[in-house]
C-alpha cells in the first residue's frame, strides 16, 4: 500500500483577507505598545502632588492703570477702536482708552509677565 501524501498548495489569500490580516497585525502592534507603556508607568515612582488644573490653567490677570492712579484687574477684555471692553461672565463694561494711562498699564503688565498691547503699539 502506498500511503504517500500529496501536498496541495493552499490558494493565495484574497485582497480582502490580506486587508483583514494587515488590520489585525496593526491592532496587535498597537495593543503591544499600549501594554509596554502601561508597564513602564507602573515602574515609575508615584508622582508628588501636582497643582490642580484650575490653578495651573488660570492666566494672570491684566492690570489696568487709570489716569487718576487707581488700578483694576481684568481677565477677559478686547480693545476696539478707542474703547476697552471688559467681559465678566454675563456682563460687559466699556472704558474709554483716554481714561487709562496706557504707558503705565503696559509697563506694569510687562513687569508681571503679562502681555498688554496698546493700540498705539500696533
Amino acid at each position: 500500500m502506498d500511503y504517500s501524501q500529496t501536498e496541495e498548495t493552499p490558494p493565495a489569500p484574497t485582497e480582502a483577507e490580506n486587508s483583514i490580516a494587515n488590520q489585525v497585525q496593526a491592532l496587535t502592534d498597537e495593543v503591544e505598545t499600549l501594554r509596554e507603556e502601561e508597564a513602564s508607568r507602573r515602574d515609575l515612582p508615584p508622582r508628588e502632588a501636582e497643582p490642580s488644573n484650575s490653578d495651573a490653567e488660570k492666566p494672570l490677570k491684566t492690570v489696568l492703570v487709570y489716569r487718576d492712579g487707581h488700578q483694576s484687574e481684568v481677565q477677559d477684555y478686547a480693545i476696539l477702536g478707542k474703547t476697552l471692553w471688559i467681559f465678566a461672565g454675563q456682563t460687559t463694561k466699556k472704558i474709554a482708552l483716554a481714561d487709562l494711562d496706557l504707558d503705565s498699564t503696559k509697563k506694569m503688565n510687562d513687569d508681571r509677565g503679562v502681555d498688554f498691547v496698546s493700540p498705539g503699539a500696533l
